[in-house]
């Protein structure tokens, strides 16, 4: 089971939308399925939300995507949402999702995700006010999560899709300070509590691509990280990024 994933393309109005297509179709095209892990756009405006859609139509497997800070932008993300579904992908915002390929059903469970942070580290500069948002947002994130993860307990292989991180594992060359900004620790615990036969986030620009929740594999496919738009790995196995 062949799936493609990437997330934090950026889409501004100087991409080059013909070679984008071609590269993100390039690997669509060897992938049974298709996930966005958010930041798709620079600011959510609806002309990016255009170019994006334009990218993401006739992919040629089913696309599946979460939204990131940077497509809720504008007017939080109705843009990029709206062009993404009329595009024939699917958003979670948040929420859950079933494709079925020859016969085995993949379960994926979306959530942008919050930051807050991790082991009761504070956000730097933030002050105690701010803090305590960020962590209620993550709270009400991972309960999101978790009833996602729930619906999802009769599919062959589930799959959590976010934005943010759920682990500092895939933060490490990312500076410390910046960890409360790009995650929270609270969205590990629906997967703990789940266990998905996978995690996948975005986000973290300079974090590392591998991590792990409880023996579970936690992947970072930024596109800084993956050093291009979709990765392809297979499933079921150990989930490791391949070359493809």
């Amino acid at each position: 089971m062949w799936v493609a994933a990437g997330g934090d393309l950026h889409f501004a109005p100087a991409t080059k939308v013909a070679a984008m297509q071609a590269e993100l179709r390039a690997a669509a095209s060897a992938a049974d399925i298709v996930l966005l892990a958010g930041d798709l756009t620079a600011t959510g405006r609806p002309e990016e939300a255009a170019s994006l859609a334009e990218v993401c139509a006739d992919m040629g497997a089913p696309v599946v995507c979460v939204l990131g800070n940077h497509d809720r932008r504008w007017e939080g993300g109705t843009a990029v949402a709206a062009a993404l579904a009329e595009a024939g992908a699917v958003v979670l915002d948040p929420g859950a999702h079933v494709v079925e390929v020859a016969g085995t059903r993949i379960g994926i469970a979306g959530v942008t995700g919050a930051p807050g942070g991790f082991a009761g580290r504070a956000a730097w500069g933030m002050g105690r006010k701010a803090d305590k948002q960020w962590r209620r947002a993550a709270a009400a994130e991972a309960k999101e999560l978790d009833a996602a993860l729930a619906s999802l307990q009769g599919c062959s292989i589930r799959i959590a899709l976010l934005h943010y991180a759920p682990t500092f594992e895939t933060l490490e060359g990312e500076e410390p300070y910046l960890w409360p900004a790009l995650g929270s620790d609270q969205l590990a615990v629906p997967i703990q509590r789940h266990r998905p036969h996978l995690v996948l986030h975005a986000h973290a620009h300079e974090g590392s691509p591998q991590g792990q929740i409880a023996g579970i594999p936690v992947l970072n496919v930024s596109a800084q990280v993956i050093g291009k738009p979709l990765a392809l790995f297979d499933l079921p196995g150990e989930a490791a990024v391949s070359s493809a």
